[in-house]
């Protein structure tokens, strides 16, 4: 998953600190993952260049270019271990799902979504809603992630915008999530497309130019070893698109956006004035955030790196 846009906004005012605790550790964790994973791909592909450069012109003279070669290897071990063991990739995933677990509960909770429908005013509501939060701070119990101390939490915006009429609340729901979330969607899955495809792009050339090198290096005509170095770096950029897992996540986005667009215009078409208007919005509206949490709900089960 990409890092997602830090809310604005009446958003940024309705989110509790929780929400950006948890949002802050992911994107420490995301930063961290992704450094230390272009460091090791980095490393590995200048081994194989290094590789690559001919040996000595005359049997018997020391070759130096194998030590950087084991150089390279080196720092790419070191890389590899920062990965193992604080699995920044585990904290990156963790505390992405906490946070957007955090602002579907906040969401439903200001606009009286199901299971917070009913009066403005509801201690049961309030004790719901707390005891959902404070079973994510349960769940996601890490101190990278969730300090020790935090507590569940509603805002006074939260209470603000819950107490307002059902077409403002329609309104700020539509305007400032749905539609702020499916274009967000829209984006990030014309991004990874586009990303998937330059990259696919790059190691088709990649092989040809391998390819051509092996050719050219049995014929005698090329005395680099150009085949192996352009392989690695095929393969790094095959690893890289894994990490990033642009196709799938194009999917997952263009799917909720879809699903967005389906709750969005049955929220739109909600006649304020029925009188079970409050009911549907609470089942409408409870539809939308489950559609926006859906793809977050898989962070969990890819947390973990490889040990």
């Amino acid at each position: 998953m990409v890092r997602q846009d830090p809310p604005a906004g009446v958003e940024a005012q309705l989110l509790p600190d929780l929400f950006w605790t948890a949002d802050r550790a992911s994107q420490d964790g995301q930063r961290e993952t992704l450094r230390w994973y272009r460091g090791l791909i980095v490393m590995l592909v200048l081994a194989a260049v290094i590789g690559s450069f001919p040996g000595p012109a005359e049997d018997g003279d020391f070759d130096v270019w194998p030590l950087f070669s084991v150089g390279a290897f080196l720092v790419a071990g070191y890389f590899w271990s920062r990965l193992r063991t604080s699995n920044p990739q585990g904290r990156w995933y963790e505390a992405r799902a906490a946070a957007e677990s955090v602002k579907t509960l906040a969401w439903k909770y200001t606009v009286r979504a199901r299971p917070f429908d009913g009066a403005a005013e509801s201690a049961d509501v309030d004790h719901g809603y707390l005891l959902q939060v404070e079973d994510v701070l349960r769940a996601f119990e890490d101190p990278g992630i969730v300090p020790p101390g935090t507590v569940a939490e509603i805002t006074d915006e939260m209470r603000r915008q819950r107490a307002t009429s059902l077409t403002s609340r329609r309104t700020l729901y539509l305007r400032t999530r749905v539609e702020s979330q499916r274009t967000w969607y829209r984006s990030r899955a014309d991004a990874c497309d586009s990303q998937a495809a330059s990259w696919g792009l790059g190691i088709a050339a990649l092989i040809i130019i391998g390819a051509a090198a092996a050719v050219a290096q049995a014929t005698g005509a090329l005395p680099v070893h150009v085949f192996g170095a352009s392989s690695a770096a095929a393969a790094s950029i095959i690893a890289w698109t894994q990490l990033k897992q642009l196709r799938p996540l194009a999917a997952a986005y263009q799917l909720a956006a879809r699903e967005l667009d389906n709750v969005g215009n049955q929220l739109s078409d909600l006649d304020v004035k029925a009188p079970d208007a409050e009911a549907r919005w609470a089942r409408l509206a409870a539809e939308a955030e489950d559609a926006v949490s859906r793809e977050h709900t898989t962070w969990r089960a890819r947390r973990a790196f490889p040990r």
